[in-house]
């Protein structure tokens, strides 16, 4: 497989190919559970943890966020035991000690964009972490600017200084409001949250990162509660645990991490935001080399219960997703949603889609999600359709997030689209 990560936004942008700027690259097996934490413990000893966390840095804006991947994927790698495939249970393929799941399919082209546009694969992932430093490999690596450093230490002083018992969410807020990355996304600032959680920036005592220590993906899958839906440490960290200071020297003391003013004169970020690959794919992905225009939605307005929502994956491959209706209406308006059997080639009409729900391999599951109506490369296309069939009543809870939601996590409901 071509590598195409490079040094600068602007080699990145321009060495894209055809079928991955409309999404059509094929997927690729993922690798055997042996050969994937192999290959992360083999990629992670040839990075200093120190060199990592400078790429970490530089990937806040002057090098593409895919070289953030750095840090997390070396974290992980360099803790990550050898160790035999252990799954859940037997309808689950995922493992309990590092989490990789075998035989789940690898959308090469989405893997990359996500971590260009968002961040570094979530929850340690294995595999993605592996093709991340796949992609680095070989190519220099990059030093921060004096804005990178600036945005590092902007970045602490806001966590550092945030009022007593913030959760999670409003923490990500926080960090969104500093506007140090060059996209107003709240996934990209979610992201950077959760690196930093799972290095150990961000973490208790009693729940570490992987620089003090390594974790089983069954420890990081334990949550508060059922409503809480990042993974341990974060799950557990609220602002009146304050930061891991040790593990933040240990990991960015080389490049300082004192407190800025957040209201005074900032460095100027290099290249021009709109030159970032982080503004330039998703400009991209809005208008693909190949494949007609999408029809306009049915209807006007925006999610209702009975709508029943398309979401491309790539050109050939579609899902459908149904609205239960409104679950949200505080601190703004989220639906309840759910897949629905059937992966599609090509745009479906309202007479192909499924009556029945697609489950998880651990059972139902459904979302709240905001601005469903906004979600690019997807469309509403019936109204006022009957509830779908289903062997088990809905979930008592549900995870709460943006509309991206519903295509990201179509992995674990569609394991072979």
């Amino acid at each position: 497989m071509r590598r195409v990560t490079a040094l600068t936004h602007a080699a990145l942008v321009a060495d894209l190919r055809p079928a991955e700027r409309s999404s059509q690259a094929p997927a690729q097996p993922g690798p055997a559970h042996d050969d994937a934490v192999a290959a992360l413990r083999a990629h992670a000893a040839r990075w200093s943890l120190e060199d990592a966390a400078s790429a970490w840095v530089a990937g806040l804006w002057s090098a593409p966020f895919g070289w953030r991947s750095a840090l997390t994927g070396v974290a992980v790698g360099s803790v990550l035991p050898v160790h035999p495939a252990e799954p859940y249970s037997p309808a689950s393929e995922a493992c309990r000690v590092c989490g990789h799941r075998e035989g789940h399919g690898l959308d090469v082209a989405e893997e990359r964009w996500q971590r260009h546009t968002q961040g570094a694969p979530i929850d340690g992932a294995v595999a993605e972490h592996v093709l991340a430093l796949d992609d680095l490999a070989g190519h220099p690596r990059p030093e921060p600017t004096d804005y990178d450093v600036w945005a590092l230490r902007a970045l602490l002083t806001t966590l550092r200084t945030l009022p007593p018992r913030t959760r999670p969410s409003k923490a990500r807020d926080a960090l969104k409001r500093t506007g140090v990355l060059p996209t107003s996304s709240a996934w990209a600032y979610q992201s950077v949250l959760e690196e930093l959680a799972l290095v150990g920036v961000v973490a208790t005592a009693g729940r570490p990162g992987m620089v003090e220590r390594w974790t089983t993906y069954a420890e990081r899958d334990q949550r508060p509660s059922v409503r809480v839906e990042v993974q341990a440490p974060l799950a557990w960290w609220d602002s009146d645990h304050g930061l891991r200071e040790d593990v933040v020297e240990r990991v960015f003391g080389h490049l300082g991490t004192s407190a800025v003013d957040l209201d005074g004169p900032r460095p100027r970020p290099v290249p021009e935001r709109a030159a970032t690959a982080t503004v330039a794919i998703p400009a991209l992905l809005r208008t693909p080399r190949t494949g007609g225009a999408l029809p306009p939605h049915v209807g006007t307005g925006q999610a209702e219960a009975g709508d029943v929502y398309a979401i491309r994956l790539a050109d050939d491959r579609w899902v459908t997703a149904y609205v239960h209706g409104e679950a949200l209406t505080e601190p703004r308006r989220y639906v309840l949603v759910e897949y629905l059997a059937g992966v599609h080639a090509a745009f479906p009409s309202p007479d192909a889609v499924g009556t029945a729900v697609q489950p998880r391999r651990d059972g139902r599951s459904t979302f709240r999600v905001h601005s469903l109506e906004k979600l690019p490369r997807a469309r509403r296309i019936a109204r006022d359709v009957p509830a779908p069939s289903a062997a088990e009543p809905l979930p008592s809870s549900s995870p709460t997030g943006g509309a991206e939601t519903v295509r990201q996590m179509a992995g674990w409901f569609f394991p072979d689209a």
